[in-house]
């Protein structure tokens, strides 16, 4: 009798560690079962999703970047990916503490501006009346959010869903003097070298040599849930050394040692 019930709770305990956690991705990314996505960092998600088995289960829900943030706080078991951390997500959402992403830092990108320094302060770009535009939901990082957030005025804040890529064509058409952008997004999209003649790329001095995008969660008990799995996964060694040589030849040859370093720093991984 002793042996059937040990049996019982053996099966009732298995059953329990094998139901999977059930996560929605609030993104822009509308997933298509017929083309792989193109950028990294969802490619990576769904990898930390294959490496736990079946443990936790993804479905991808369309949101601007700015409705994203509200539905993390009215969903149990929202997500978010690939989101830089700041005291005020950290006060409304739980962090890996192991990052997904690492990029160089957002670049001014500027179309036809001749005469501009390599490095420039945003004060800089304001006092000379250039119209610039970001993303409305959007972190840049801590010195750049704050600066935005003091002068929101001398910047075109686009809103809604895809704002980022219609930034870039707003810079492409004329329409802005220049945008805040991640230079390999850019040259992502204008292969050619001719395509980028008018175009100049200026290190920000308000910003650092790398950002990190970390995975955010709900907080809630299915948020801590999926918070720990995804930790798991990021602790393993064989998918960081994937990370690490998926942000192989990603970003400009002389952006990769700082990219590759950052990433040995934030996994611990000694040399």
């Amino acid at each position: 009798m002793r042996c059937a019930i040990v049996a019982v709770l053996l099966v009732m305990s298995v059953t329990v560690r094998s139901e999977p956690i059930y996560v929605d991705i609030i993104s822009d990314y509308s997933p298509d079962s017929n083309k792989a996505p193109a950028d990294l960092a969802t490619q990576l998600l769904l990898k930390l999703e294959q490496t736990l088995q079946g443990k936790l289960v993804l479905a991808f829900m369309p949101a601007s970047r700015k409705r994203e943030w509200r539905e993390l706080v009215r969903n149990s078991r929202a997500c978010l990916y690939n989101k830089v951390k700041t005291p005020e997500r950290e006060a409304m959402a739980l962090f890996t503490p192991y990052p997904l992403m690492s990029f160089p830092a957002n670049r001014l990108i500027l179309k036809d501006q001749s005469n501009i320094p390599d490095t420039i302060s945003l004060g800089t770009v304001v006092r000379m009346g250039l119209n610039i535009g970001v993303s409305e939901g959007r972190s840049y990082g801590l010195e750049i959010d704050n600066f935005i957030a003091a002068n929101q005025s001398a910047f075109w804040v686009a809103q809604g869903n895809q704002s980022a890529y219609r930034l870039r064509v707003m810079l492409s058409q004329g329409k802005l003097d220049g945008i805040i952008e991640y230079s390999s997004v850019f040259i992502t999209e204008h292969p050619s070298a001719q395509a980028l003649n008018s175009y100049s790329f200026h290190a920000i001095e308000e910003a650092g040599l790398t950002i990190f995008g970390y995975i955010a969660c709900a907080k809630s008990n299915e948020g801590k849930k999926a918070i720990d799995l995804l930790q798991s996964a990021l602790e393993r060694p064989d998918l960081q050394q994937a990370i690490l040589s998926a942000h192989t030849g990603l970003f400009f040859e002389q952006e990769e040692p700082f990219i590759i370093r950052s990433l040995h720093k934030a996994y611990n991984i000694q040399h």
